[in-house]
């Protein structure tokens, strides 16, 4: 079975496209053209949460995963994510309804609920997910999880799997959640905060820890008597100066749009000399960000001395590569940054 027929899904990521499965509880979407992958490519294997993702619910991680594993994809300009309709862990709609509501009014957590009610804790199975990207002739990927139930589940029909794990955003409403995840699942959620003070400090998607360094964050910038949603929207716009594009970019819904816009135009720049000149660019933009909101100021200088680092595989340049080879100019742009700050303080 191939599959042919799919529409165009733009979201605030980017534009992904979704194809039609022949089976309404199996949902399959990609970034670009689902058979023009990138070698080793992002997989999310993704049981459907109605509460969170359609409603917005706020006591579990499943759409912030969704969402985070989007936003990766869209980065890479690749990847696919398969939706299974798997309410409650495989139990339904209609048992996870009522383990949520035994959980609030009895104050036991998810594990306690599921032993209560007599019902096992996981029912999934993944087959039709793993006929999917065999079908599509996908053997070797990158797992976008936390379950070691899902690595199993790809290891055991002899796929070649690296785990790439999420970091869930915490939150009141969902830390009990998480943490008897990792207790009574077995899951690998990056959990604790960090404990020593001089370890490196490791970021790149801006919803995760130390978020907030990213030139993607949600930070405001007012720069050339112009107000700029994120860095990145005043970094990509630069390449267009006093063009419509300029305002095009500014406009963007969200960084990753404004830097696919700019992707777009790429043949438009007005900048030939664009490559000498990027990091003093890019420097303006984190000096507004980090100087136009203090509790920023304050976050970045009490750093001290540790080491700051874009941590992706996506980019050699601004990145460390994720192996430490590469050139990580944002995070030395950041560290240079903290440096300035310091010393005016200290006048």
């Amino acid at each position: 079975m191939k599959f042919l027929d799919y529409c165009d899904l733009p979201t605030p990521y980017g534009k992904f496209r979704m194809y039609d499965t022949g089976d309404e509880a199996v949902r399959l979407i990609s970034f670009g053209d689902v058979y023009k992958q990138i070698d080793r490519p992002l997989v999310r294997m993704h049981s459907s949460c109605l509460a969170s993702e359609v409603f917005g619910a706020l006591d579990c991680d499943c759409a912030d995963q969704l969402r985070e594993s989007m936003k990766q994809m869209a980065s890479e300009e690749s990847g696919i994510i398969i939706h299974l309709q798997q309410e409650g862990r495989g139990q339904g709609l209609s048992n996870k309804i009522r383990a949520v509501y035994k959980m609030q009014s009895e104050c036991i957590d998810t594990a306690q609920a599921f032993e209560k009610m007599g019902l096992d804790l996981d029912v999934r199975d993944y087959v039709s997910a793993i006929n999917i990207l065999k079908t599509i002739g996908i053997t070797k990927l990158r797992l976008i999880s936390n379950n070691p139930r899902k690595m199993k589940a790809f290891t055991d029909h002899n796929f070649d799997v690296e785990s790439v794990k999420t970091n869930p955003t915490i939150r009141p409403e969902n830390v009990d959640y998480l943490f008897s995840k990792n207790a009574k699942l077995g899951h690998c959620l990056p959990l604790e905060k960090e404990s020593s003070d001089d370890s490196d400090i490791l970021f790149y998607h801006s919803d995760q820890p130390w978020g907030e360094f990213s030139n993607f964050s949600q930070h405001a910038i007012y720069l050339d008597e112009k107000i700029w949603p994120t860095v990145e929207h005043y970094y990509q716009a630069q390449k267009y100066l006093e063009t419509e594009i300029e305002d095009e970019i500014r406009q963007a819904r969200t960084p990753i749009q404004a830097k696919q816009l700019a992707h777009v135009h790429s043949k438009y720049t007005v900048h030939d000399d664009w490559q000498r000149i990027k990091e003093s660019v890019m420097m303006i933009g984190l000096k507004a960000k980090f100087t136009q909101h203090p509790n920023l100021t304050k976050l970045l200088c009490n750093t001290q001395s540790r080491r700051i680092a874009e941590h992706s595989r996506n980019d050699s340049y601004w990145g460390d590569g994720l192996d430490g080879k590469g050139k990580n100019r944002l995070g030395e742009l950041l560290m240079m940054l903290r440096s300035e700050l310091n010393h005016i303080g200290g006048k």
